[in-house]
């Protein structure tokens, strides 16, 4: 599977990685969150909007929903990758979860 992994820093990123991604997967990119308090806080997810649209990717792998903002935000930004085709699941203590 081709993994975007989008997180709040490269050492969290990374952790994701080490405790997710299989040794048969592919990390096709990475992206960090920028400041909540940036004008544009989704910034980050632009790149990987852009590669889910260009089919480069199948999994979007995120510490938790609410990374991607309030209950209605994080469904709109899920529908979107969805509809490119590209899994959106989250990274919790309790493992993954998918949406």
């Amino acid at each position: 599977m081709r993994i975007w992994v989008y997180g709040d820093s490269p050492a969290q990123i990374q952790s994701m990685i080490e405790k997710t991604v299989r040794s048969d997967d592919t990390v096709a990119g990475t992206s960090v969150r920028a400041e909540i308090s940036s004008a544009f806080p989704q910034s980050g997810l632009t790149p990987a909007i852009s590669a889910a649209i260009r089919g480069e990717f199948d999994l979007l792998l995120i510490p938790a929903f609410g990374f991607l903002g309030d209950k209605i935000k994080a469904d709109q930004m899920i529908g979107l990758f969805q509809g490119y085709g590209v899994l959106v699941r989250s990274v919790s203590s309790d493992g993954i979860n998918s949406s």
